[in-house]
């Protein structure tokens, strides 16, 4: 067997040209095959390093991508999203067409429904006569006794201003408290009571004056006790009024007031189930209205012929 031989120092070469920069030394071994050691003789580690334009992609097989990079990617917002398909685009401008049209409607409706509000509402006030009718009711009782022109109440005639202010006493909602009656069943009234409708009627300012009518009528005077005996009656037979305007003028308010008579339509009793007509005067008259400052409510002041 051949004895190995031992390779001395001498065997070696030194490569100044290293790896990195780094100096080593260069031998031979058996196969021929260099080997570089570093000038201190220990073998040096090398290192693998891959071409700088290659990606961990290219060491994937085809159509496989990295996920974790194309996490990143998305994360990074620099994948573009698929374009949309042409009929989700449709669909969603269909839809789009259908609730623009849905709320036109509904913006029109609420705008029809606002502008006939308004309407009505103003129709109503146009025409809402409620205040003339209770015109109405405050002059029924004298408008009933057909009372001539007067400039004031102290002007106006004493019976026509008597029989006003005790129609109007029996008519008002006190009136239910009077029970007393005399032997005749006629009702007795202190004076004091139509006194005050005197004043309402008339104002503050008017002089009532209690008598025994001269012929007679519904009502007799007891100036001992300062009764009245009243035995009301019908008012059917009479005028009635219709209040058709009510103009300001300063402090007053004038009144045109029509005198419905007795055979008008709207009384007639078959015309009862169609309330609500337009009655047709007999004539017309104005009545001045003042307001007493102590009580805030209108009285009649004066009565004028209408030419």
């Amino acid at each position: 067997m051949a004895k190995k031989q031992k390779k001395s120092i001498s065997d070696f070469s030194a490569d100044y040209r290293g790896m990195n920069g780094g100096t080593h030394a260069k031998s031979e071994n058996a196969g021929g095959e260099e080997k570089g050691l570093n000038f201190d003789g220990t073998v040096p580690i090398r290192e693998n390093k891959m071409d700088n334009d290659m990606e961990i992609d290219d060491f994937l097989p085809e159509n496989e991508t990295d996920d974790a990079d194309e996490l990143l990617t998305k994360w990074d917002g620099g994948e573009e999203e698929p374009p949309e398909p042409a009929e989700k685009k449709r669909g969603r401008h269909r839809y789009g067409i259908l609730s623009g049209t849905v709320v036109l409607l509904l913006a029109l409706t609420g705008a029809v429904f606002i502008a006939y509000s308004i309407g009505s509402s103003v129709h109503s006030k146009l025409n809402d006569d409620s205040k003339l009718r209770a015109y109405d009711t405050f002059l029924t009782v004298v408008v009933a006794q057909n009372p001539k022109p007067f400039a004031s109440p102290d002007k106006a005639d004493s019976d026509f201003i008597l029989n006003a202010s005790l129609w109007k006493t029996m008519t008002d909602s006190s009136a239910a408290n009077y029970t007393n009656y005399d032997d005749a069943g006629k009702t007795i009234v202190p004076l004091g009571d139509v006194s005050d409708a005197c004043h309402e009627l008339f104002g503050p300012d008017c002089k009532l004056k209690p008598k025994n009518p001269d012929k007679e009528t519904f009502y007799t005077y007891d100036a001992d006790a300062a009764q009245f005996h009243v035995a009301l009656y019908s008012l059917d037979s009479t005028y009635t009024p219709y209040t058709e305007s009510a103009k300001k003028h300063g402090d007053e308010v004038v009144l045109r007031v029509g005198y419905v008579p007795p055979s008008d339509e709207t009384r007639a009793q078959s015309a009862q189930a169609s309330s609500g007509g337009t009655p047709t005067p007999a004539k017309y008259m104005e009545y001045v209205l003042k307001t007493n400052a102590k009580t805030g409510k209108e009285y009649i002041y004066a009565i004028n012929s209408v030419k």
